[in-house]
């Protein structure tokens, strides 16, 4: 799921847009602390007339994924804070969409907001961010099981799958993350991870986990 995307003017390091449904928390302030870390090296490249061309980041913390992604041609910094199994991929590419829109849209603007420093102009994109990301999920990641207990119970008896291999592919019914599946079974969340890809591999489970081929 989706907690937050920034949208960080590049050279003054003002915010422009934050959309979030997360309460402040360590995980912000960690948040945060990665976005001052870069716009100083933004800053550092534009003091020195560096030309900067477009650069991402991927950064895990405990239970979330920072993504950050830097617009060139709008000189916007693009950010979100997402839960850790969400497909980094995707949420990756819906950041570069919305860099594209963001400066096809308001192209003209940016200079009047660093002029005022009022954001109300920027209001509606907040619908396109809820559009794209389709309201946080566009990313997340909720294996779900394609096959019959029986097949599963028969798989088990071959010895194909383990018991906790059987007891995670029962709980994959496309509602639960691998975190969350991890927390209810009381099995490490490395594990499961580990576990889903073998299950996805042996066609028992489908899921968009990446680098994964059937």
């Amino acid at each position: 799921m989706l907690h937050a995307v920034y949208i960080i003017e590049g050279e003054t390091g003002l915010s422009i847009i934050e959309y979030r449904d997360y309460p402040q928390s360590k995980e912000f302030n960690d948040f945060f602390l990665v976005i001052n870390d870069i716009m100083d090296d933004i800053r550092s490249n534009i003091q020195e007339n560096r030309t900067l061309s477009n650069f991402s980041r991927i950064l895990i913390i405990d239970k979330f994924s920072i993504i950050i992604h830097y617009n060139s041609t709008a000189k916007i910094l693009l950010c979100s804070l997402s839960d850790v199994d969400d497909i980094k991929e995707k949420m990756l590419s819906v950041l570069e969409t919305l860099g594209r829109r963001f400066w096809k849209k308001h192209c003209m603007d940016i200079n009047k907001f660093l002029q005022t420093n009022k954001k109300e102009i920027f209001n509606s994109f907040i619908i396109e961010i809820e559009i794209a990301t389709i309201d946080g999920r566009i990313a997340e990641n909720l294996p779900k099981l394609i096959v019959n207990e029986s097949t599963l119970n028969r798989l088990y008896k071959m010895e194909i799958i383990s018991e906790n291999e059987i007891s995670i592919a029962k709980i994959c019914r496309g509602i639960l993350s691998p975190l969350q599946i991890s927390e209810k079974t009381n099995i490490s969340h490395e594990n499961v991870s580990e576990i889903l890809k073998k299950l996805k591999k042996i066609d028992i489970i489908k899921s968009p986990l990446v680098g994964i081929t059937n």
